[in-house]
């Protein structure tokens, strides 16, 4: 960016406090130059001044570049009240594009990797479908869901999942949908369909979602990209983060026009709020998101790496993982592993300024890809 950024970011409830902190702990650990603003919001907020989100919360968001986001819930406070600020942030911003990569990365020499390596990328709608504002009643003993996809929507979604494959060198996109049989699944369907034929260059198919289900969750490394409805892609998201080490390692951008806000999948796990022993990785890897979709290629790329190292060796895990250490232990590891790359960097670009530039650049980082092919070897 040519402006120093404005970060705002909302903890919210149960664990978000804990694994923002880290993530924020990180992001400031690249040396970055920019504005890091930090309000409270959802239930607990509710329950101290009446407001999950407040005018001068809004205001922030408004006016900032990018929101990292925790969590919001409480058992003390109406569903739909403690999640406004979701709602805001979904509908109001209009951040339709909900993109999550799932990914297997190499963690300790006790762990047993799936092989072989998962690499997946489900972009599920944020705005149609069963999203956070549906209509649907409770009367005595009946329930019913009304639930809208439009043309515009699902194109909006589509074309955004084709776009993104092709700017990230992806090969192969699939839909899932239950066409089939859901009157609006075959509007979706329908705009897949055309979205493809005008992509020739990507290898495309399409399935029921009970059929993706199944083949996702008996070879997840087969798929690239996913694009699917709002449900189906929590559905989805649920079979593969089972083998790629849990929830606290799954990140996830909701991305709009002009904005965008970035948070774990992970809900609040109030069972672990308060002991320190939540996977920050989720959250790490959001910051790390929201650093590439400001265009900090070079800080998201030192997150991601440091993430990759601290997990080949090991030694700093959450239990989750197999490990013993804390939340805040985690990110420590990884902000001093980001400003130990730092600190190569600048040490070795006069080295690397007299090399060829046919065989090494700076702008990819690659002294550290030489020095560290432990970590690169596991890719």
């Amino acid at each position: 960016m040519d402006r120093i950024p404005k970060i705002v970011v909302l903890p919210g409830d149960g664990i978000g406090p804990e694994v923002t902190t880290e993530a924020v702990k990180v992001v400031k650990s690249t040396g970055l130059d920019c504005e890091i603003l930090e309000y409270s919001i959802g239930g607990e907020e509710y329950l101290k001044t009446g407001l999950s989100l407040s005018s001068d919360v809004i205001d922030a968001i408004n006016e900032c570049d990018a929101v990292l986001f925790g969590a919001v819930g409480h058992d003390l406070v109406p569903y739909e009240i403690a999640r406004q600020p979701l709602v805001y942030l979904r509908m109001e911003k209009s951040t339709y594009a909900n993109v999550r990569p799932l990914k297997t990365y190499h963690i300790g020499p006790a762990w047993s990797k799936p092989e072989p390596r998962i690499d997946m990328v489900i972009i599920r709608d944020n705005s149609e479908g069963f999203s956070l504002t549906h209509e649907g009643q409770l009367i005595d003993e009946m329930g019913s869901d009304r639930r809208i996809i439009t043309n515009y929507g699902a194109k909006r979604i589509i074309n955004y999942a084709f776009d993104y494959a092709q700017v990230n060198r992806r090969s192969k996109i699939t839909g899932v949908d239950q066409s089939n049989w859901l009157y609006s699944d075959k509007i979706f369907r329908k705009n897949f369909r055309d979205v493809s034929e005008k992509c020739s260059q990507l290898h495309t198919e399409a399935f029921p979602v009970d059929i993706a289900a199944m083949m996702v969750s008996r070879s997840p490394e087969d798929f690239d990209v996913v694009v699917t409805p709002n449900l189906y892609g929590d559905i989805l998201t649920g079979i593969v983060v089972h083998k790629i080490g849990g929830v606290g390692m799954a990140p996830s951008a909701c991305i709009g026009k002009n904005f965008a806000f970035f948070e774990p999948v992970h809900g609040t796990a109030w069972d672990l709020a308060g002991k320190g022993i939540a996977n920050p990785l989720a959250s790490i890897l959001s910051a790390k998101l929201m650093l590439e979709w400001l265009g900090l290629e070079n800080e998201a790329w030192y997150v991601e790496t440091s993430v990759k190292e601290v997990l080949s060796e090991g030694e700093v895990l959450t239990p989750d993982l197999g490990g013993d250490s804390c939340t805040s232990d985690v990110g420590d590891a990884v902000a001093r592993r980001v400003a130990e790359l730092e600190h190569e960097r600048g040490a070795f670009e006069g080295y690397l300024l007299d090399i060829s530039s046919n065989l090494i650049s700076i702008e990819q980082l690659s002294v550290h890809q030489l020095r560290r092919t432990d970590v690169i070897q596991h890719e």
